[in-house]
């Protein structure tokens, strides 16, 4: 009898586990479900937020990349070259004054530059003249031997202070004879008178002093002041500009003493410009167009 009832509890045991009431399997159905709900709702969230995201990273990218470019370009273009150095035609100018004299002619100061401009062809080559400096090229002048060096002392001041030329010599009226100037000029909307003469005792002397470099600048600064006495009302200019080329480097330091040794009045208001001529002499030896 112990033996039938134990039989019959077992047998009690495997029906109830194979009993299809039971909720057990629903309940791990219904878990699985959900959590496929969540990853579900989980994968898409992620992916598509962070795609979108990444999208708008990307464009900011794109932003920040065109205005450094942007930015370069500004910087290329006020920088460019070497500081000090004005690329031309003709060869580079050297020296601060190139491109900052126009502050020298509205000062009520005399004052003294220089520059050296070397010239990089063999020969002259007039096609590559400013404008104004062609016209004074092509024309007749007053007398003396300063042709090409008026010629070059307007493109230096359209190279480096973006002059134009006005008139030339034989155009400028004057309400009492006298010495003259070699050409008017506006730079910056100023106008400005331009006398030129050269340090130069010819193709085999190349010693100079004091002196020399004195009697020099008190004829031309005296035929400076004179001329600006003299010339009409309508070709009044501010000021005046005395440009003096040479060939000697080493005479630089002379003229520039000589320079202000000299008085006050003499000097006036004039802006002194000394140019060395480099890698040619046709400026100084007035041979540009032989």
């Amino acid at each position: 009898m112990t033996h039938l009832r134990l039989a019959l509890v077992a047998l009690t045991f495997v029906v109830a586990a194979c009993d299809p009431d039971d909720v057990s399997p629903d309940g791990d159905t219904s878990v699985a479900v959900d959590t496929s709900a969540v990853a579900d709702t989980v994968v898409e969230d992620t992916v598509a937020d962070t795609a979108a995201d990444t999208s708008v990273a990307e464009d900011a990218v794109a932003d920040t990349v065109a205005d450094t470019s942007e930015a370069q370009d500004t910087a290329v273009a006020d920088t460019g070259g070497t500081p000090g150095v004005t690329d031309t035609p003709f060869g580079p100018i050297e020296g601060e004054a190139c491109g900052t004299l126009t502050a020298a002619l509205t000062s009520d100061d005399p004052s003294f530059h220089v520059t050296t401009w070397t010239f990089t062809a063999d020969t002259f080559d007039s096609s590559l003249l400013d404008p104004g400096a062609a016209r004074l090229f092509d024309s007749p002048n007053a007398g003396g031997s300063s042709k090409c060096g008026e010629t070059m002392s307007v493109q230096w001041l359209a190279e480096c202070e973006g002059a134009t030329l006005d008139k030339l010599e034989t155009e400028i009226d004057y309400d009492t004879e006298g010495s003259i100037t070699d050409y008017a000029v506006t730079v910056a909307g100023l106008g400005y008178g331009v006398s030129v003469t050269r340090a130069y005792l010819g193709p085999f002397n190349t010693d100079y002093d004091l002196a020399a470099a004195k009697s020099l600048l008190s004829d031309k600064l005296a035929g400076v002041n004179e001329s600006t006495l003299n010339v009409s009302a309508a070709d009044a200019w501010s000021k005046q500009i005395l440009h003096v080329w040479t060939l000697q480097r080493s005479w630089v330091p002379i003229l520039e003493e000589a320079w202000a040794g000299l008085a006050d009045t003499l000097k006036s208001d004039t802006v002194v410009l000394v140019t060395v001529e480099a890698g040619s002499d046709a400026i100084v030896t007035d041979s540009c167009d032989d």
